[in-house]
């Protein structure tokens, strides 16, 4: 099935006269009628009633008339975004990220941004935040998705919370606490837990010293992970436990378990970072829909 019988077929069910079609098409009436007569043959039904007065859509054929509509018409839109982008004069709007982020929200933001602003390209870096925060100082990227930031970059950048998430505890599949609707982090006290590297994550780890003082002890940190991801390959290795943004938990976790705290009540912040100066017609449409 080629994307032009579709559009042949739509054309003809709007006129339901070939010879109208066709001149619209600016194609032959045999020419039409044989492109028609083959897309019957694959589909294996019959789109039109042939009758004295003219076509008739069947009733299969009016089903298939509104999906080939759709199609057609996102073929057009995609096309249309094409040439608007290779057009564009408007430099590409840069992302860094965090893998969570995306999971959390940016993933949807980055779809509205498209649809309402499509002649803006977009490029997205998966980075550490320590990464992002060289690639802000170097113009490297617009805006940073970096998680909680640690307090200097306050003072260095401007930071706009988008949403708040509460943090969960972060324990092996095999632990036994795992069934529990929530939990008091105090019952994981004893246990070990796993960091982060502060090369790749400053000040993460006095965020999680924070959630543990709440709860009335200070974490014994065993190992430090260099990533979300490899921190929870090293809780389900059973090296430790931790404590993580909810959202953390979109991400691949076999053998690892999220579980609520209802003692302490903490919450993470998700945040956009970005230079303090005015910023550039992209971003600022960006940032517009972040917030709407």
């Amino acid at each position: 099935m080629e994307l032009r019988q579709l559009r042949y077929f739509v054309v003809v069910a709007e006129e339901l006269n070939f010879s109208h079609a066709a001149a619209r098409l600016f194609v032959s009436q045999p020419a039409l009628s044989r492109q028609i007569k083959k897309l019957e043959d694959e589909l294996g039904i019959t789109l039109f009633l042939r009758q004295a007065e003219g076509l008739k859509l069947t009733e299969a054929g009016g089903f298939f008339l509104e999906r080939a509509k759709e199609i057609v018409q996102r073929s057009q839109f995609t096309v249309q975004t094409l040439k608007a982008r290779r057009n564009s004069t408007e430099a590409p709007l840069v992302v860094g990220y965090i893998p969570t982020i995306l999971q959390s929200f940016l993933g949807d933001v980055l779809h509205r941004f498209g649809l309402t602003h499509p002649q803006v390209p977009i490029r997205v870096q998966e980075m550490s935040p320590s990464d992002q925060a060289g690639a802000l100082r170097d113009r490297a990227i617009d805006v940073a998705f970096m998680g909680n930031p640690p307090p200097e970059l306050e003072a260095e950048f401007i930071v706009q919370c988008v949403k708040q998430v509460p943090i969960a505890a972060v324990i092996p599949s095999t632990h036994r606490l795992v069934n529990q609707p929530s939990i008091d982090l105090a019952e994981l006290a004893t246990e070990k837990f796993i960091g982060m590297t502060e090369e790749t994550f400053p000040g993460r780890n006095d965020r999680i010293r924070g959630t543990c003082r709440l709860a009335g002890f200070t974490p014994n940190f065993h190992l430090f992970a260099d990533s979300h991801a490899s921190m929870i390959t090293l809780v389900a290795a059973r090296q430790g436990v931790t404590v993580m943004p909810s959202e953390a938990a979109a991400l691949p976790h076999p053998q690892v378990v999220f579980v609520p705290l209802h003692r302490p009540l903490d919450y993470a912040r998700s945040t956009a970072v970005r230079r303090k100066e005015t910023p550039p017609p992209s971003l600022d449409k960006f940032l517009k829909i972040l917030f709407a």
